[in-house]
């Protein structure tokens, strides 16, 4: 099993094979996640015992609430990548954002003020209202393709009006890509949600998996997933997270 020393320790990866995680509020002071950088480091830590080696950096972007932009996101990136890189803490750390399905989304698709992730690939996470339509979701799907990015949906397991297998293979089929949470596989958020995160599986509809973590408690709920016979059933599909590695460090962890 591949071992990585960090901070004078040395640590096995766990059982699991997912190293990337592309949504995670883990840039202090932005949102409704770490409120210091001490936070931040904490999360982290735990998550590259937990076999993680790369995380995208995801705040919300939600005007009203989480007015961030690209310059405040980027800057706490590096001043986070600056703390972990003199604590010798061996994560990469990329930073996008999830932004809310709104009018404001549109506009800032239109002044390119849009961080992504997956380089080229410009994935673009989103989350949207719990009450949304389909139709709505659709439809802004359609037009997040035409300006050049490849729509992400945050979560879709925790949206009740999704649950309708024909209106997922619709939106699937227009382009749009799940990022489901693992912590949904343990019922962390409710026992509906979770057995539509199931389905997602079964139906090979995921893309991406993340951790949605906000804080390091909520890391239990993703240890425990790593045990569940329908995490171990997602990991053997085509998930693109650990297409975000870097080849060598693809290399590095297979051995």
């Amino acid at each position: 099993m591949f071992k990585k020393r960090v901070s004078g320790e040395q640590i096995a990866l766990p059982k699991q094979s997912i190293f990337v995680d592309v949504h995670a509020h883990i840039l202090p002071q932005l949102d409704d996640g770490p409120d210091d950088i001490e936070q931040s480091i904490a999360i982290i830590r735990s998550m590259y015992a937990m076999g993680y080696r790369k995380i995208i950096a995801t705040p919300h972007v939600m005007s009203g609430y989480y007015n961030n932009v690209p310059e405040d996101i980027l800057q706490a990136l590096q001043i986070l990548k600056s703390v972990l890189k003199k604590r010798n803490i061996a994560m990469e750390v990329e930073a996008a954002a999830e932004y809310y399905l709104e009018d404001e989304l549109f506009r800032l698709i239109e002044r390119r003020e849009i961080l992504t992730f997956g380089g080229d690939k410009k994935y673009l996470l989103f989350e949207a209202s719990f009450v949304s339509r389909p139709s709505y979701i659709l439809e802004s799907t359609l037009k997040i393709k035409q300006a050049g990015y490849t729509p992400v949906l945050a979560h879709p397991e925790r949206y009740n009006n999704l649950n309708d297998l024909e209106v997922l293979h619709r939106l699937v089929f227009n382009g749009l890509l799940f990022q489901v949470n693992i912590g949904s596989l343990t019922g962390y958020y409710s026992k509906q949600t979770q057995e539509l995160a199931e389905m997602l599986i079964n139906k090979k509809m995921v893309a991406f998996f993340g951790t949605d973590c906000h804080n390091e408690a909520q890391l239990a709920s993703i240890r425990a997933a790593f045990e569940l016979p329908i995490y171990q059933t997602a990991i053997k599909q085509n998930l693109l997270n650990n297409s975000l590695l870097e080849t060598k460090k693809k290399e590095l962890i297979s051995t």
